[in-house]
């Protein structure tokens, strides 16, 4: 299947790229999307709206409702003019107004605690990432949310996502996930599996121009090896993680480990070796990448901008298969809007909810996002706006959510500690298995302590 061509400039509108239905059809067939670094509009209206069930206001009317976001109309304009747009919207259908009020995302969370039991805290806040929701169901200040629009539109697993505790704790807005992403100039098809991937970079690297790089100690991007080997974080029973239940050390997590081991220390792909500095491998590779002399990584959309300024012509694809053949399971994120339980406006701040995920709150802002949208109905209007999103939307399908339950964060230092030592030592397979069982215990030992 060929590449289909996609040109834009600066700005992150994507409307009315992909008229023909010959074309969406080979965009979701090919799951392959090519965009030239060149010619885009920056204009950033909504797609048509197109709800297959429709909100209705159920809230009281109230004098306002404060919303805190992330987002910036300094730093993030889209996002904001998004945000604007639907809570405007909200507004002509119920009468309410909203405020909304910026926390810069390194004290969101702390402002939220702190803020939320006292009275000072907002009504609704969001986006925020699924994993946040564990913490924030413990402290008691995302609220349960019940009776929300169009749920049926949603897959189970983005609503596990949401789940905590057999409890919905917010409406899924967005979805998020690792992809191949590749210069087109260099590598013109996308390789299917992990041999092809392995071929290609191998015959585009020479000098300083490398075909394939990631950041190989980040557990982040490890993450998709060890799901495609059968390994696991935490176990999940029909959408409860059991962290009693670790996986990082079964036969699976052994032969992810191997892997990557193998796939450095054998320089098979070759890459840089600035790709085990922990602390720079990203910021390298995301130079190689702007300056042309990468053929392909892994990473998210939010690196199209810089690339496309770059004047990088570019694709994102699915990831190829895993060395035993299964496909790659990245990580997945899901972006959630969540009322707060210590608020007095409880009814109303639901009814908001509940419109912002619907699937026209959704539309009049995903485009502003840049973020894949949830509601399966709404997969043609993201293939409109992006190509890059009708990936995502793919991807997203085979991705493992982050665990979202307070126990994670007991979990990455551990698990990167092992895997520096394995790679970084170039370990024996007898090593792997011992770094990992002691990853392992380490992990329940501070579950147990925390």
């Amino acid at each position: 299947m060929a590449d289909h061509d996609f040109k834009f400039v600066d700005g992150l509108s994507r409307r009315n790229l992909v008229k023909s239905a010959g074309v969406l059809g080979a965009a979701i067939a090919g799951s392959q999307l090519q965009v030239s670094a060149q010619d885009a509009s920056p204009e950033a209206s909504p797609a048509e709206v197109a709800a297959p069930t429709v909100y209705e206001p159920k809230g009281p009317q109230v004098e306002k409702l404060l919303f805190w976001t992330r987002s910036s109309p300094d730093s993030s304009l889209n996002e904001w003019n998004a945000l604007e747009a639907a809570t405007k919207r909200y507004t002509e259908l119920t009468g309410t107004p909203v405020e909304l009020q910026t926390v810069v995302d390194a004290d969101f969370r702390n402002n939220l605690s702190l803020a939320a039991p006292s009275g000072d805290g907002p009504d609704v806040f969001g986006p925020v990432a699924h994993d946040w929701l564990g913490e924030l169901a413990l402290q008691e200040i995302a609220l349960p949310t019940t009776d929300l629009v169009g749920m049926e539109d949603v897959a189970q697993s983005t609503l596990d996502a949401a789940t905590y505790e057999g409890n919905l704790y917010g409406y899924p807005l967005f979805s998020e996930s690792l992809l191949l992403f590749r210069n087109t100039d260099l590598v013109p098809e996308a390789p299917s599996t992990w041999d092809e991937l392995v071929q290609m970079a191998t015959d585009i690297t020479d000098g300083d121009v490398y075909g394939f790089a990631f950041p190989v100690l980040e557990q982040y991007y490890e993450g998709a090896f060890f799901h495609a080997a059968g390994s696991y974080i935490f176990k999940n029973n029909d959408g409860t993680l059991d962290f009693n239940d670790i996986g990082l050390n079964n036969e699976g997590g052994v032969q992810a480990a191997k892997w990557l081991r193998d796939m450095f220390n054998q320089q098979m792909p070759p890459m840089p070796e600035d790709m085990i500095d922990r602390p720079n491998a990203g910021g390298v590779v995301d130079a190689l990448q702007e300056g042309g002399m990468l053929g392909m990584t892994i990473a998210g959309p939010w690196r199209e901008p810089a690339v496309r300024d770059a004047g990088i012509n570019y694709a994102f694809s699915k990831l190829p298969t895993a060395p035993n053949g299964e496909q790659l399971q990245p990580f997945s994120g899901i972006q959630v809007v969540c009322a707060n339980a210590f608020g007095e406006q409880q009814e109303a701040a639901l009814d908001l909810v509940n419109f912002l995920g619907s699937v026209e709150g959704v539309t009049l802002m995903f485009e502003g996002f840049n973020k894949a949208p949830v509601h399966g109905s709404m997969r043609d209007q993201a293939i409109e706006v992006s190509p890059t999103l009708a990936v995502v939307m793919e991807q997203v399908d085979s991705a493992v959510p982050m665990p979202n339950i307070p126990q994670m964060a007991q979990v990455w230092s551990p698990w990167g500690d092992a895997m520096d030592g394995i790679i970084l030592n170039n370990s024996s397979d007898e090593e792997v298995q011992e770094l990992l069982d002691n990853a392992v215990e380490q992990i329940k030992t501070n579950i147990a302590a925390n």
